[in-house]
């Protein structure tokens, strides 16, 4: 017989008002002193959904319009609402709605339609509605683009897991498991059916998949957990429990592993396990009562076999976080357990499972919800941010003691909450659930003195760690190069940058945070370029088809994408104010947008050689242009102070960089040679060494008495009182001579 869907609603149908208000308690005594966390509730949504509020939904992330960055969080009605993070206003067009099936399901955001705006991803039905429902896409102006239904042999299914959005098997793809028996990937433009898929799970899931490269191949797995009823489906013979699974991205099953309990909670991958190695941290569910795998945590390698597992007293159904609590460069595991009458929070050793000193702790709401981390002072670790039923208590990821308990009595959580970098620079903090009255309540907080810090390295600061819900960390401690380097920018204060990939990967270093990347999608045409934010908390990358995306406090601003050029797009400068931007195509076309002004281009002039990238001045009010022959070509009140165009050069120039006062300029060759003119003082080169792989760019620290180069394979060199912050040369060169 075919198994099928055994679960009840995990957690009743019906949902109470917070617990009453209660922190947590210190298990032993803390040598190490916490930082102080003050807060201000910034804005609050009281729904109108009584009955049927905010469940398990967790808050995500997307851009909807020109407004900056919204939440979007689902609830039980079938509604899809956003609100601005700036001050809880509705984007246009929002709410969404589902015809009244249930949203228990996180929604995914991503930029597909070549407008530069998200598409919102998001499954309907739950345990309770199990034959409605299905996967729906939504656009930026909140109308439905395309759904499909998850049909099974049983008819049709609702989807309670998110819908993760990566790079499917050469395409920009969405999958998630149904509460049937099939699970499905889509094409996230279109919804059309992924060859290879459905893919039969013989029973329901509520995982929400991770899409990770795990064998360094450059192809994105699907790593998930599901559930397991005893019984025969297709003839294979399951037993009761559940699974760990690694599909491929046609739909193959490449690994599994059987538990005797289910897997409803949400993998995470990273770089967690001895020596970096890429590990899987799962937790199980309670359906069978009595398993020995119950109130569990895994921790996998990239091939299905258990590594290590930890028995954490309570049941470990919320996703587990992973990364760096104590800011020593190490990984660890993060779960919540629910007693039922109250929670545990434990911080693991990612290589074996060992509870780190101090943990757990304990809560007096029930922990439902996964726990996200984030550095919210700027203190150099990552907070603790725990969902429970009576409110989020925010815990010290060094010493482990409570410094904030946010919406206490008014507000309880069975999700995960969010952190942001919000459109004033500041660190926001918002949480979704339910009232007194059992309405949905949206709360969003700030974080005082938060401005200019990012969100911390190796942080996890929303249900599966970004909007596309990936499930996977982003700065892993084993970094990974699938696409040669193509652009560079600095962090405000210069101790830190990024370097993008032509892909849209992005490796931070020194304090450099990660906003975003598009390394896991399908692109229409390669990442050429990117420019930072004035205060550093985001960027902007542009496409050669002059397509951005922008993440962090970088808005979106316009774009050519879709638009058809006369040359590519080569490269991009933002205004000083960060409030626009201007693209530069090989012709020397210029595209202003946002409060950028248009102040010249060669767009229609013949040249000896193509335009390879641009520098704006300090105020704004001019921009340089660069051909690959050292050319400069100055517009608007930009100054001509030489050029190498003329000249025979050793090796073609390809970036250049203005110095802070505008009175100068540097350009840099594929070889590293630096030409400085004006003001810009040379500072040194790598003209005379033999490189890798070429220089593709370049940037200068604030005070102009130093600069940084990057080639293709991720090498840095710093020059002058630039500081060298960390570099990707071997993975990407080991990967391109065939080793493993």
């Amino acid at each position: 017989m075919s198994a099928c869907l055994t679960l009840g609603a995990v957690f009743g149908p019906a949902l109470i008002g917070p617990e009453p208000a209660g922190g947590a308690t210190a298990a032993r005594p803390r040598a190490v002193q916490p930082h102080t966390v003050t807060t201000s509730l910034v804005w609050t949504q009281t729904l109108p959904d009584a009955g049927s509020p905010v469940a398990e939904s967790s808050p995500s992330v997307a851009t909807l319009d020109g407004g900056g960055p919204s939440v979007v969080v689902g609830d039980r009605t079938g509604t899809l609402w956003a609100f601005h993070l700036a001050d809880g206003s509705a984007p246009a067009g929002w709410p969404a709605h589902t015809g009244g099936v249930p949203i228990d399901s996180t929604p995914s955001a991503a930029s597909v339609d070549g407008s530069g705006l998200d598409t919102v991803y998001v499954g309907a039905g739950n345990a309770a509605n199990s034959h409605v429902g299905g996967f729906s896409a939504f656009n930026h102006a909140g109308a439905q683009v395309w759904g499909v239904n998850a049909t099974d042999p049983q008819g049709p299914q609702g989807v309670q897991a998110s819908m993760s959005v990566g790079n499917i098997d050469g395409v920009t793809g969405v999958t998630a498991p149904s509460l049937g028996q099939n699970q499905y990937a889509m094409n996230a433009v279109n919804g059309a059916v992924l060859p290879g898929w459905p893919f039969f799970t013989a029973d329901s899931g509520f995982a929400t998949p991770s899409l990770a490269d795990l064998y360094g191949n450059g192809q994105t797995e699907i790593v998930e957990g599901g559930d397991s009823s005893a019984g025969v489906a297709n003839g294979v013979t399951y037993a009761n429990g559940g699974h760990l699974r690694v599909l491929g991205g046609g739909g193959n099953l490449i690994c599994d592993h059987h538990v005797n309990q289910t897997v409803d909670s949400s993998p995470a991958v990273g770089g967690f396990l001895a020596g970096g190695a890429t590990g899987i941290a799962f937790g199980t569910g309670s359906n069978f009562p009595g398993a020995s795998d119950s109130n569990t945590v895994f921790g996998s390698d990239a091939h299905c076999n258990i590594v290590w597992q930890t028995n954490l007293g309570g049941n470990t159904v919320d996703s587990p976080a992973i990364g760096d609590v104590r800011g020593d460069g190490a990984v660890e595991v993060v779960e919540g357990a629910d007693t039922g009458s109250g929670g545990t929070v434990w911080v693991l050793n990612g290589a074996n499972g060992a509870p780190l000193a101090g943990w757990p702790q304990s809560t007096a709401g029930r922990i439902i919800g996964g726990i996200a981390t984030a550095d919210l002072t700027g203190g150099g670790y990552n907070d603790v941010l725990v969902p429970t039923t009576s409110g989020l208590v925010i815990f010290d990821g060094r010493s482990a003691a409570v410094v904030a308990t946010l919406g206490a009595g008014t507000i309880g959580l069975q999700n995960s909450p969010m952190v942001t970098i919000d459109p004033n620079g500041s660190i926001g903090i918002t949480i979704a659930g339910y009232g007194a009255n059992n309405q949905g309540i949206i709360q969003h907080y700030e974080i005082a003195g938060s401005t200019g810090h990012s969100l911390g390295k190796r942080a996890w600061p929303m249900f599966h760690q970004n909007p596309q819900l990936t499930g996977v960390l982003a700065q892993p401690a084993a970094g990974h190069l699938n696409q040669p380097i193509v652009g560079m920018a600095a962090t405000a204060d210069g101790k830190g940058y990024w370097n993008v990939a032509s892909d849209g990967g992005i490796f931070a270093f020194g304090d450099a945070g990660f906003h975003g990347s598009t390394g896991g999608l399908h692109l229409n045409r390669p990442i050429v370029g990117m420019a930072a934010t004035p205060d550093g908390q985001g960027y902007w990358l542009v496409a050669s088809d002059g397509g951005i995306f922008a993440f962090g406090d970088a808005g979106f601003h316009g774009s050519t994408g879709g638009s058809p050029l006369n040359r590519p797009v080569v490269g991009m400068a933002a205004t000083p104010d960060g409030q626009g931007y201007w693209l530069v195509a090989s012709d020397g076309g210029i595209f202003a947008f946002g409060d950028a002004g248009f102040h010249g281009s060669t767009g229609g002039s013949h040249l000896n050689r193509p335009v390879v990238g641009m520098a704006a001045t300090p105020g704004g009010g001019g921009y340089w242009l660069v051909a690959s022959d050292g050319g400069i070509f100055a517009f608007g009140d930009s100054g001509f102070h030489g050029s190498t165009g003329g000249s025979p050069l050793n090796r073609p120039v390809v970036a250049m960089a203005a110095t802070p006062r505008g009175g100068g300029y540097w350009l840099v060759a594929s070889d590293g040679g630096i030409f400085a003119f004006g003001d810009a003082g040379f500072h040194g080169s790598t003209g005379n060494l033999g490189l890798v792989l070429p220089v593709v760019d370049m940037a200068v620290v604030p005070g102009g008495d130093g600069y940084w180069m990057v080639a293709a394979d991720g090498g840095m060199f710093a020059f002058g009182s630039a500081g060298f912050y960390g570099s990707m040369p071997a993975v990407f060169a080991a990967q391109n001579s065939g080793q493993d």
